[in-house]
């Protein structure tokens, strides 16, 4: 393009001065030897000027031609600014869609990803192989297309994730490659921060969890059942149509429950483990009375009592009730009462179990060998059952009434109340610390963009 302007330019120039050099030459013929010598001086003047003229056009051109390159340069950085923000779209939605990976840093997901059972992973629209295949690209920090169809559209790259203190920070680069090959010609880096909130603050806890559920049609909670497989359970409504009655699942007033969740991401805590402190005392297959009034038992720092509560043969139970036995727990409100379990529970006949207690304050803990839970004919129990490797079955009552049911909560491996036609009702009462027991965490709630700067490349 120089070139051209500099030739037309030439051609003007000369066509200009030619009519002057044929004067020019034409006097030499009039003029004596001094006016010969003065036209002489006009031609090398002409000429210099001109070629002033010249470097200056090609001064302009060349810089007209710089400003376009700039402008062009620019405009390619400014694509690749929009492909970065593209990118970060892209991952801010794979992170709504895998809410338990915001809290991970990136190292750390395919890993958490492989840890999910398969079968589960359906609760929360999760393709796993789709999940690990995109977890593994942006690990890897692979170059991905924006439309893999047409790849001048540009491509973006995770250099990294982390997670830092509920702000999920995030370093992404986008590039636009020269047409139709992978030569980079524009690239742009940008930090995110997008902070990270826990749902964890509403969630209560649940009345019933457990893995697996079996429920009669008449079973009542009050509360939320929580579980793990994935469907829940098997559904009746009202007519006796496949699965509970949903009717029967109460909403606690004050607390955001009374619902049923399949959650696969979050496990029943694991079995507690008795403290060196605790005391060692028979099973219970009678009535007692807590803290035990003819022996010295002493509560620790916090104001709570622990047992450690033996079988009544290798294998057996550590609580085995019959008839009107009872537990009748005698301490404040504001103590608690702590049952560290080394067998099964078997409850059956009209016991009451918590007497006085309230919020409640009798715990009950199941350890590696508390695999079964019966509760026959009228139990009345206020208390929290913890045993996340028991069965529950057998859950009946025979002549249920208002003041027979658990008040408290229960927590087990699985619960079976399909052979009862009465199956004992659970109310919830009580929240985390009543429990003894660290608040579940929820996968996160992600917030909008609180902090956006490019990096210089």
């Amino acid at each position: 393009m120089i070139k051209y302007y500099l030739r037309t330019y030439l051609r003007c120039y000369l066509a200009l001065i030619e009519p002057c050099t044929d004067r020019i030459s034409k006097a030499t013929h009039r003029l004596d030897r001094q006016s010969l010598s003065q036209s002489g001086f006009s031609v090398p003047l002409a000429l210099g000027l001109g070629l002033v003229m010249i470097i200056v056009a090609a001064s302009i051109i060349g810089r007209s031609q710089s400003d376009r390159d700039i402008t062009s340069s620019q405009r390619e950085i400014n694509r690749a600014l929009s492909v970065s923000e593209a990118g970060a779209l892209r991952f801010q939605s794979f992170l709504d869609r895998h809410k338990l990976l915001a809290t991970k840093n990136l190292a750390q997901w395919v890993n958490t990803l492989d840890t999910l059972p398969t079968s589960q992973a359906g609760c929360h629209s999760i393709d796993l192989p789709i999940a690990r295949y995109q977890a593994v690209l942006f690990k890897d920090s692979t170059w991905i297309e924006l439309d893999p169809s047409d790849r001048n559209k540009g491509r973006y790259q995770i250099v990294d994730y982390r997670y830092q203190n509920g702000v999920g920070k995030l370093t992404i680069a986008g590039r636009i490659d020269a047409y139709n090959t992978t030569e980079n010609t524009a690239n742009s880096t940008l930090k995110i921060d997008i902070p990270i909130g826990s749902e964890s603050a509403k969630i209560a806890p649940p009345a019933l969890w457990a893995n697996t559920f079996n429920l009669n049609a008449n079973q009542k909670v009050t509360g939320q059942i929580r579980g793990v497989s994935c469907p829940l359970l098997p559904m009746m409504d009202s007519d006796g149509i496949a699965g509970i009655d949903m009717s029967n699942i109460a909403l606690i007033s004050g607390i955001p429950s009374g619902q049923i969740i399949a959650d696969p991401f979050v496990s029943i805590p694991a079995p507690k483990i008795a403290p060196t402190i605790a005391t060692s005392i028979p099973a219970i297959t009678t009535s007692i009375e807590l803290p035990r009034p003819t022996s010295a038992d002493t509560p620790d720092a916090k104001g709570e009592y622990h047992y450690l509560v033996d079988t009544d043969v290798p294998g057996g139970n550590s609580i085995k009730l019959q008839d009107s036995d009872l537990i009748k727990i005698t301490i404040p409100a504001t103590q608690k009462i702590n049952l560290y379990l080394k067998g099964n529970i078997d409850l059956a006949g009209s016991q009451t179990i918590g007497v006085n207690s309230a919020n409640p304050n009798l715990r009950i803990y199941g350890s590696n060998q508390t695999v079964k839970l019966t509760i026959k004919d009228n139990a009345s129990i206020t208390a929290f059952i913890h045993a996340p490797l028991a069965d529950a079955k057998s859950i009946s009552s025979t002549t249920p009434n208002p003041s027979q049911n658990i008040t408290g909560a229960v927590w087990v491996n699985s619960w079976d109340s399909s052979a009862s036609s009465s199956p004992i009702p659970i109310v919830q009462m009580g929240n985390w610390s009543d429990f003894g027991i660290a608040k579940i965490e929820q996968p996160s709630q992600l917030s909008p963009i609180s902090y956006w700067q490019r990096i210089e490349n």
